[in-house]
């Protein structure tokens, strides 16, 4: 039969992500395929086929509509036959349909046109379509005589609208397979690859990614889609795909993005694609409608407060892997989490999670350092957008390798283990993020070796000495380290890069004064002895004995975050 009905049931879940399958199937399984429209002869050298068939039901309205298709196979001009279309209920009524002031009157040698007819007719019970009619009518005898020239049955071909009961069929396919739509072409396939939950200003938003790939051997038109979202709150009606959708050649692929907005702790049981069809009045007023192609089932891979996506474990240190076809992060520019450690102090309500990626250029000519974004996304569920340090060297140099630093704000309680950290273009699809590489991790434990790790540098201290200085009835507290400091070879970070912070405190836990230190400047620290005077305490007597506490220490936007790094007690 030409076009299918597809209607659609309601279901929902809430806020977080969706990619590739969590689990991978034994074998891949050959894409689903919505049914292929059949062709009629309309005439000798005109063939028609139904692309679309809305039937959908608003209060005490029915709107009744249709899209055909006709192909003028002959080798010269036709016009398009001055038929009557007529729509044929189940009851035996017949409804004479309006067409678009848009619809063309001739077709081009082998030319394939899409006319559009609707009209709404004061009706509120369930109506059911049976056929779709070409209508020849005789005006020049009396009484008119009529004859049907095409009659198309419609059974199982009609659209509801939002909300109508999605039958079971081929047309419903889990997260995991492919499809494709063959009223369209039978060529491109669509693969689900991530469903990510993100915060916009106006409100949360799942944004979908499919994989569209040309498997046939000529160029083929991304057909426009849109993907609405189904939940047990509601029906969530996406955004329109971007007009710009393309072409692709033999063997190309292309993501195609969608964004859905939703309501808070939303999370989607299912995806209805559909595609837009429009109808122009005669004062050129139109109506855009759309309707349903494929349902992608969620449910085996909703109901976890997490985002779909497929996640490995991740060794620190190792180049990270991007998407091959992303557009953000090019071949040849190495992206690596060097650290990730958990910064704050007791009693500041919140933790701060500071993540160091390092770039490196590994073509012969200078690049622009790339603008990507990180989210944090904790065992729980909850995502955790990170804040780029204020910044960054625009550009990147040759064999040279650059730390930018990333900062997260969690709850007080975050423990940090079974973190999966999301590399982010913001660029793509702004102002949406598309996920480019996930990977699973957790913060890092703190040493207790001789060596303060800074990277790219390794402080060890060799010896330190605190003691007391009076002067005119004030009392300050001197220090002296020696350290050995050491560098990761060809490495470059810049002015908002993390210092080392050191806090003299008493016996009580209370702070008596500190001194913060650049690892750049000219008065950075060297491998030797550092001297420095703690002043402005807020005792105006020798406490003994003394506790040193050395912290990296990185700017953020609510302020400072520290990471205790070594406790020195003097004796």
């Amino acid at each position: 039969m030409t076009v299918w009905m597809l209607s659609a049931a309601l279901c929902v879940p809430t806020a977080t992500m969706v990619s590739a399958a969590e689990a991978e199937p034994a074998a891949p399984a050959a894409p689903v395929a919505a049914p292929v429209a059949v062709s009629y002869n309309l005439t000798d050298a005109i063939k028609a086929e139904i692309k679309s068939v809305l039937n959908e039901n608003a209060g005490s309205e029915t709107r009744i509509g249709v899209v055909v298709r006709l192909h003028n196979t002959s080798d010269r001009m036709r016009r398009v036959p001055d038929y009557e279309l007529r729509m044929q209920t189940a009851d035996g009524t017949h409804y004479t349909l309006r067409p678009s002031a848009a619809n063309t009157t001739s077709i081009q040698s082998q030319e394939k046109v899409e006319l559009s007819y609707l009209i709404t007719i004061e009706r509120s019970d369930n109506v059911v379509l049976s056929s779709l009619n070409w209508i020849e009518i005789d005006e020049f005898e009396y009484p008119q005589k009529e004859k049907t020239v095409l009659s198309i049955p419609l059974e199982g071909l009609q659209w509801k609208g939002e909300g109508s009961v999605i039958p079971e069929s081929a047309l419903i396919k889990p997260w995991t397979e492919a499809f494709t739509l063959p009223v369209f072409s039978s060529s491109i396939e669509y693969t689900p690859v991530s469903l990510f939950y993100q915060n916009q200003p106006e409100g949360p938003v799942a944004f979908v990614t499919l994989l569209a790939e040309n498997k046939g051997k000529k160029k083929e038109a991304i057909p426009l889609l849109q993907l609405d979202g189904q939940a047990e709150s509601g029906w969530f009606k996406g955004q329109k795909q971007e007009a710009s959708a393309g072409t692709l050649e033999p063997g190309a692929k292309q993501y195609v993005y969608f964004a859905i907005p939703v309501d808070n702790e939303v999370e989607l049981n299912r995806l209805v694609v559909l595609t837009p069809e429009s109808f122009v009045h005669a004062d050129k007023t139109s109506i855009d409608y759309t309707i349903g192609r494929m349902v992608i089932d969620l449910q085996d891979v909703s109901g976890k407060k997490h985002d779909i996506q497929k996640v490995q474990a991740y060794q620190p240190g190792a180049a990270i892997t991007f998407d091959p076809l992303n557009k953000l992060i090019r071949q040849g520019i190495d992206i690596s989490l060097v650290e990730l450690h958990m910064h704050g102090a007791e009693g500041d309500g919140y933790q701060t999670v500071v993540a160091k990626f390092k770039l490196r250029n590994k073509l012969e000519g200078p690049v622009a350092l790339p603008e990507f974004q990180a989210e944090l996304r904790t065992k729980d569920g909850y995502s955790y957008l990170g804040t780029r340090q204020a910044t960054v060297d625009q550009n990147l140099i040759s064999n040279l390798g650059y730390v930018v630093s990333y900062s997260f704000n969690v709850p007080s309680k975050e423990q940090g283990d079974d973190l999966v950290m999301n590399i982010l273009d913001s660029k793509t699809a702004a102002p949406y993020y598309v996920p480019i590489a996930s990977f699973q991790t957790k913060t890092q434990e703190q040493t207790d070796d001789d060596v303060m790790r800074f990277y790219p540098f390794n402080v060890k201290l060799a010896d330190w000495r605190v003691a007391p200085l009076y002067n005119a009835g004030t009392y300050s507290y001197k220090m002296n380290m020696t350290l050995d400091i050491s560098r990761e070879d060809n490495i470059v970070v810049n002015q908002n890069f993390s210092k080392m912070k050191v806090e003299l405190e008493d016996q009580l836990g209370r702070t008596l004064g500190s001194e913060t230190l650049s690892f750049t400047g000219t008065k950075r620290l060297v491998s030797a002895q550092q001297s420095f005077t703690f002043n402005d305490l807020y005792t105006d007597q020798i406490e003994t004995p003394l506790v040193v506490k050395i912290y990296e220490s990185i700017d953020t936007p609510l302020g400072e975050a520290k990471r205790l790094v070594k406790t020195l007690n003097q004796r």
